[in-house]
C-alpha cells in the first residue's frame, strides 16, 4: 500500500471572496454616511424654483410721514413738523408690511412669505420687476442653500406671467443682489 503524502492544512478563516464582499460593504457604508453628513451639514442643493407655499400676510402696517405745518398767525418762526401714522390695507383687504433695510434707490416689497434665515424681505431695483416676483426670488434663493458670498443661480416663477425666470444672485454683506430675465433686479435682505 502506498501512502499518500500529507496534504497541507489551510488555516481556518474567511475565504477571499468573503473578504472582498466585506471590504466593498464597508466602502459603500462609509460613502453613504459621508453623503448623509454632507447633506445635513452643507444643506440641501437645488435651484430654488417653484414651490407651493401659502403666503403669510402680516396684520398691519404703519406708515409714518412728516409734513410741515404752518406757524400760528403772528409767529414769524419757521414751520414745525408733525408726524402721522396710518395702517394701509392691501388690495385683497388684508394689511401688508415691509421690512426696513432696503438698499437705497430700491422699492421695498410687501412681505408675502415668512423669513428664511437671514432673508426677511425683498425689494425691486428696476421698473420691470414686480414685488410678487421679488418675493419668489427671495424664497428660491433662501431654499437653494446656505448663505454665501459666491454667486449662484436660482429659478423663480413670475406670478404675473407664469414664466420660470433664471436669476443670478450674489451676496455682498447682508444684501443679496439678483439680476436676470429681462433687466429684472431683486434685492434680498
Amino acid at each position: 500500500m502506498t501512502e499518500e503524502p500529507p496534504r497541507p492544512v489551510r488555516p481556518a478563516g474567511p475565504t477571499r471572496p468573503a473578504v472582498v464582499v466585506l471590504i466593498v460593504g464597508i466602502v459603500v457604508f462609509l460613502l453613504a454616511g459621508a453623503a448623509i453628513i454632507g447633506y445635513t451639514v452643507l444643506g440641501r442643493g437645488g435651484s430654488g424654483g417653484d414651490f407651493d407655499v401659502t403666503p403669510v400676510t402680516p396684520s398691519t402696517v404703519t406708515v409714518t410721514s412728516t409734513a410741515p405745518t404752518p406757524a400760528p398767525a403772528g409767529d414769524s418762526s419757521s414751520p414745525t413738523s408733525s408726524s402721522t401714522s396710518r395702517t394701509t390695507p392691501s388690495p385683497t383687504g388684508a394689511a401688508r408690511s415691509t421690512v426696513a433695510g432696503a438698499p437705497e434707490g430700491s422699492t421695498p416689497c410687501p412681505v408675502l412669505f415668512p423669513p428664511y434665515d437671514l432673508y426677511r424681505a425683498s425689494s425691486v431695483g428696476s421698473s420691470v420687476t414686480t414685488c410678487g416676483f421679488a418675493e419668489r426670488v427671495r424664497r428660491a434663493y433662501a431654499e437653494s442653500g446656505r448663505p454665501g458670498q459666491l454667486p449662484r443661480p436660482v429659478v423663480a416663477t413670475s406670478p404675473e406671467t407664469g414664466e420660470r425666470i433664471r436669476m443670478m444672485c450674489a451676496a455682498e454683506a447682508r444684501i443679496v443682489t439678483c439680476t436676470g430675465g429681462d433687466d429684472a433686479v431683486v434685492y434680498i435682505y
